[in-house]
């Protein structure tokens, strides 16, 4: 990767505890720019909670969060939006009562100093908004109600609005949960055609969408990182074997 250039994300032991709890330990890690970064884990592995303390929805309880070189452990949500931050959430925060297009219209307007005035959106906020549709392969369908899509439709548009703050570093939160098996390899297609200047880091269950993605596989459970690698070892690693098959076959 790129010699004496910061490190996109740098998490320096990172921990939270919420009273008694350690639901993230003693986290460090560094994902290069450009990087695919991958997170598995089993439910309370502390993968959400990591996103969440990258993203600034609550602050580390101890170490230090570096984007891009710069020290934003401290700096408030919307703050690390505006420095190049985006994500998706777990459960769905799209406005079902409105189009695509009128979706995408808000991301952009949400993404702008000053956000939301009574002004109707510009042609510039369109414009954006159709070149976000496309970018999510949701074009044909701008005058869509949100509330007829599919599921994985919702999800390319959840995608599509997260890139509307144009990120550099883009946090998925698992963007293949509830797609039917079908749907799965669109959204890997979709994901893998984002800009390779854009870096990603996706917290997924499914190996078969998290693997073909990935450049890097970190592996957590019980709020620390286990594993570590390219997918190629990641799959046959005897830890990560042992996470899967007790639970089931699959990481969540």
């Amino acid at each position: 990767m790129a010699g004496a250039e910061p490190a996109a994300l740098r998490l320096e032991g990172v921990g939270r505890r919420f009273g008694a709890l350690a639901a993230v330990g003693d986290v460090s890690l560094e994902v290069a720019r450009g990087e695919r970064r991958a997170v598995l884990g089993p439910n309370g592995a502390g993968k959400t909670t990591l996103f969440n303390l990258v993203c600034g929805d609550f602050p580390p309880t101890a170490g230090r969060v570096v984007l891009f070189g710069e020290d934003i452990t401290r700096l408030k949500p919307h703050h690390r939006t505006r420095r190049g931050v985006g994500r998706t959430y777990q459960n769905s925060l799209l406005f079902n009562g409105l189009s695509v297009a009128d979706n995408l219209v808000v991301a952009v307007r949400g993404a702008k100093p000053g956000r939301f005035g009574l002004r109707l959106p510009a042609a510039a906020d369109r414009a954006a908004a159709r070149r976000l549709a496309e970018a999510v392969r949701l074009s044909h369908l701008l005058g869509a109600e949100v509330s007829s899509l599919s599921h994985g439709q919702r999800r390319q548009l959840e995608v599509g609005m997260a890139l509307a703050c144009e990120p550099r570093l883009l946090m998925l939160d698992e963007p293949a949960a509830g797609l039917s098996p079908a749907e799965r390899p669109e959204l890997v297609k979709l994901l893998r055609a984002l800009p390779r200047e854009l870096t990603l880091l996706v917290i997924e269950h499914d190996m078969d969408v998290a693997l073909p993605l990935a450049d890097v596989v970190t592996v957590m459970k019980d709020g620390d990182v286990v594993v570590e690698g390219p997918p190629g070892r990641i799959e046959g690693d005897p830890v990560v074997q042992a996470i899967y098959l007790g639970h089931h076959g699959r990481a969540h």
